[in-house]
């Protein structure tokens, strides 16, 4: 085979496949896809995406989600007692001092270095790919 020019190659391809036939969808494809996109459009309303719900369902939905929401805002303080919110606090201040604070200027130093990381590769990225340099 003898080699062929880099500028014709696309239209020796182009050609080549032109030639072949289109491809033939079985009989069966389109009633099956019919039947299915038929069985989603019959669902009820309450199986579908939320914003496709009727307007009046909609606002009952959200109306029920904020006075549960309140109802639960309204409960917690009076379940919780002073002792058991001091606890929480202290839980929480043992916690920080023990876990978090030693170790947070290690992750905030990696979390640095992993930005930078991301930005060198980037713009390395960029640089191969699209043959580009920042412009200041």
């Amino acid at each position: 085979m003898h080699p062929v020019d880099p500028e014709r190659l696309a239209d020796v391809v182009g050609a080549r496949l032109r030639q072949l036939p289109m491809p033939v969808a079985p009989r069966t494809l389109l009633p099956r896809v019919m039947a299915a996109a038929q069985e989603w459009a019959r669902r009820p309303w309450y199986a579908r995406e939320w914003f496709t719900w009727p307007l009046g369902w909609q606002a009952a939905s959200i109306a029920m989600l904020c006075v549960l929401g309140a109802g639960a805002v309204m409960l917690l303080p009076s379940v919780a007692s002073a002792t058991a919110r001091m606890t929480t606090v202290h839980a929480a201040v043992v916690v920080w001092r023990t876990i978090v604070r030693p170790v947070a200027p290690y992750a905030f130093a990696f979390g640095a270095l992993m930005c930078l990381a991301c930005a060198v590769f980037g713009a390395a990225l960029n640089h191969v790919v699209f043959g580009r340099t920042v412009q200041p």
